[in-house]
């Protein structure tokens, strides 16, 4: 038998699986939740949830086909829970970045901040989000539409509160498309994303897509300053 060298050895010991073994027995099982719907998330977002089997999931994962069953009973469950777990952590970054924030501004950078961070943290979560969440059904559909529209109206009252703080006041039927259009524009960065490229500008990245967002707020602020001056004189 073929002796593995020392780096291999500790490599292995130090991989996923491994520091699984080494919990307690209750933790255990969570986190071999969490290490397959990572696995799970890697394979929909490179084959779609359609074309993906639980076979290829296991394969993935390393671990056996009838074991990956102990946790989960199918493969839309397993969609469901990458789904709930990301705007879970989504709204969890979100509100964390956004705590105690007075100012309406800093406030939307912080929120883009943090989108856009969690994206290219779990690049493969956010392609099965945006691509797949729309393959649930029933129960899984209604409480994963529930939680986008949670999250989606956290923004949009930023947004709102952004208006409102340069005086130009927003009705919903604008907050609502301003809304999509940051979201739009967010959600696609991990399209043209590239690291080696893109790392060092994760500032620029956040300031361009939040001037997306504010400069026409201004622009519809200093109009309607001006309409209101012309209207006095």
């Amino acid at each position: 038998m073929k002796k593995l060298s020392v780096t291999a050895a500790s490599k292995r010991a130090a991989g996923p699986k491994a520091q699984i073994r080494a919990m307690a027995p209750a933790e255990r099982y969570d986190a071999n939740i969490d290490y397959i719907l990572r696995a799970a998330a890697e394979v929909f977002a490179e084959k779609s949830f359609g074309l993906a089997s639980i076979r290829d999931i296991a394969a993935h994962a390393r671990i056996s086909f009838p074991r990956i069953y102990y946790y989960l009973r199918n493969k839309e469950e397993l969609l469901y829970l990458i789904s709930r777990r990301a705007f879970e952590q989504l709204a969890s970054r979100a509100e964390a970045q956004t705590a105690g924030v007075q100012d309406a501004e800093a406030k939307l950078k912080l929120f883009i901040t943090a989108h856009i961070e969690y994206q290219l943290d779990n690049v493969a979560e956010m392609k099965v989000l945006i691509r797949e969440a729309g393959s649930l059904s029933g129960r899984n559909a209604t409480q994963i539409a529930r939680q986008m529209r949670e999250y989606s109206n956290l923004c949009r009252r930023i947004i709102e509160q952004v208006a409102d703080q340069h005086g130009a006041a927003m009705d919903r039927e604008t907050s609502r498309i301003m809304t999509s259009l940051l979201f739009g524009a967010m959600n696609s960065v991990f399209g043209w994303y590239e690291p080696a490229r893109d790392r060092e500008q994760h500032g620029k990245i956040v300031d361009e897509v939040y001037a997306m967002v504010v400069s026409p707020i201004a622009v519809r602020s200093s109009a309607g300053l001006s309409q209101r001056r012309a209207a006095e004189a």
